[in-house]
């Protein structure tokens, strides 16, 4: 992995990114100057989940390359700050439990999964998620019935296992939105 920082124009804060030898983002953090940051591993009511969609090129003018270190201190500040959060989502899915949600977005780790509690996101295998599965139903809102296997305390995600789609959407009543 690779570690980039780009210094964005005034107001649009510094931004962060993990990246693989072909230039896919897995973590990206942004830093504004009033402090307030936005991490990829959290939906942000504003930004949704904000991950770089194309590969970067680590080589163009405007990357700087940093170290492993300096950027796991920036997410490990991040993941303090929600660690309440994380411990309490922890605490509602345990291993072996059935939950339900929905799909959120998919990342290079996988489809991330909204567990209808306020922060806990759900990470199940993409390629099992499509086994057998019209195409149509591999879109946001699509409803996730899976099991709890584990956790990723990296990003504070809930791993799923044995993920199901059974073809339904959430609605906007059934949100809370």
């Amino acid at each position: 992995m690779r570690y980039l920082k780009d210094i964005q124009e005034p107001g649009m804060g510094t931004w962060y990114f993990e990246i693989d030898n072909n230039g896919t983002a897995y973590r990206q953090i942004v830093v504004y100057e009033d402090g307030s940051c936005i991490t990829s591993n959290r939906k942000h009511d504003s930004y949704h989940f904000m991950l770089a969609e194309h590969p970067l090129d680590p080589e163009e003018p405007y990357y700087t390359e940093i170290s492993q270190a300096a950027f796991e201190e920036l997410w490990m500040e991040q993941l303090q700050a929600g660690l309440e959060d994380w411990h309490r989502t922890q605490r509602l899915f345990q291993v072996g439990a059935k939950v339900e949600g929905f799909i959120e977005a998919f990342f290079p780790q996988g489809t991330l999964i909204n567990l209808l509690e306020p922060r806990a996101v759900g990470l199940t295998d993409t390629s099992v998620l499509k086994a057998g599965v019209p195409a149509k139903w591999l879109y946001p809102r699509y409803r996730v019935i899976a099991e709890v296997f584990s956790y990723d305390e990296v990003n504070q995600w809930v791993l799923l296992a044995d993920a199901e789609i059974p073809g339904s959407q959430f609605n906007e009543g059934e949100l809370g939105e």
